[in-house]
């Protein structure tokens, strides 16, 4: 089939098509990847009927004002009825396909243009991924296993099956190395000092120097999430930005994660489920502790896995600990060292609190 010659608005409307943009019918995603790839004088009609199927999806999902869109299908309701008695008898069909058109239009519109005025960051789902234009390198991972991309400054990006990865041609001659993700990855960073590197991932912005960490952001998801596996990220929401001129976000380190919920626009920060053995000089021999005070044993722990235990100091001044440790996990550790002193711990923004009520 032909499609050089359909609009924007045809192929929007095609469902093979939009079956490929959902990645929801095998056979349409091998179909349109094999058209597209071999007619790239229509690439650009693609993006734009691809963009315009995402932000009608995103759409449906919206708490419209019912109100609203009823006050604006009467201001349209009205038009038409003046429309058609001004007009002459006999006119028949032509007329009355021409007012119904019309009238789709202006509620379309309206209704488009009530979508993207609305304030910045609620429930806006048009990702800045679909944005990028024709200079702009593509990588889908249309496999069940796991893709590696190698960027030009050193960097890897591993993207998992259905994963999206955008980033512009020689993009190390800007000032800052920006890449665009949808779906999973996880980020290998070369670092450099005088290049940030910069990732765009639905309503999310994580900003870097060089470390590894992880993203999960499904396109249509309720969350996304980062985490760290080594150095330092900066997590933000680039709307906060515009309305507050400051970037409300978190840093995460090593073992921390943060969730960002789409829906309220709040991150959550906590260490990951299973915390790795993050080294720090320390041994499993360093875990073996033998009449140790809980303050040396707490310190181990924390250098260990790059936590911060908060205690009180004063009340557990007379808390030892005997426990021969050594491979468990970070969580259990904590468990045993608490059950043996009779207190009990919790997590709260990746930091470990410990209460006790003190030793005898």
């Amino acid at each position: 089939m032909d499609h050089k010659n359909l609009t924007v608005e045809d192929l929007a409307s095609n469902e093979s098509f939009i079956d490929w943009v959902k990645q929801s019918d095998p056979e349409a995603v091998k179909y349109w990847d094999l058209y597209i790839s071999t007619h790239p004088d229509i690439k650009a009609k693609v993006e734009k009927a691809r963009a315009l199927v995402l932000n009608l999806k995103a759409a449906e999902g919206i708490d419209y004002d019912r109100a609203q869109v009823d006050s604006i299908w009467a201001k349209i309701q009205d038009r038409v009825e003046a429309k058609t008695t001004r007009s002459p008898q006999g006119t028949g069909s032509k007329m009355t396909w021409a007012v119904a058109i019309v009238s789709i239009f202006l509620l379309s519109t309206s209704i488009v243009f009530w979508f993207l005025s609305r304030p910045a960051g609620h429930d806006q789902t048009l990702s800045a991924y679909n944005q990028q234009g024709d200079d702009f390198i593509e990588r889908i991972n249309e496999t069940d296993q796991p893709l590696e991309v190698q960027l030009e400054d050193g960097s890897t990006i591993v993207l998992e099956s259905k994963s999206r990865l955008k980033y512009k041609k020689g993009f190390l001659h800007d000032s800052s190395r920006q890449v665009y993700m949808l779906g999973k990855a996880f980020f290998n960073v070369t670092k450099n000092p005088y290049k940030p590197f910069i990732v765009h991932s639905n309503e999310i912005v994580v900003k870097v120097l060089g470390t590894s960490f992880r993203i999960e952001s499904p396109e249509h998801g309720e969350n996304i999430l980062v985490s760290v596996k080594t150095g330092k990220v900066s997590v933000f929401a680039p709307t906060d930005v515009i309305k507050n001129n400051k970037r409300d976000g978190v840093i995460l380190l090593p073992n921390q994660q943060v969730t960002y919920a789409r829906k309220n626009h709040q991150f959550e920060k906590t260490l990951i489920e299973s915390p790795e053995f993050l080294g720090e000089g320390i041994t499993s021999k360093d875990f073996v502790f033998d009449n140790v005070p809980i303050a040396r044993a707490f310190q181990t722990i924390e250098s260990a896995y790059g936590v911060e235990i908060i205690f009180n100091e004063e009340v557990m001044r007379n808390c030892y600990i005997t426990a021969p440790l050594g491979s468990e996990s970070l969580r259990e550790k904590l468990k045993i060292i608490c059950e043996t002193i009779g207190a009990s711990y919790e997590i709260i923004d990746a930091n470990v609190v410990i209460n006790s009520a003190g030793c005898q």
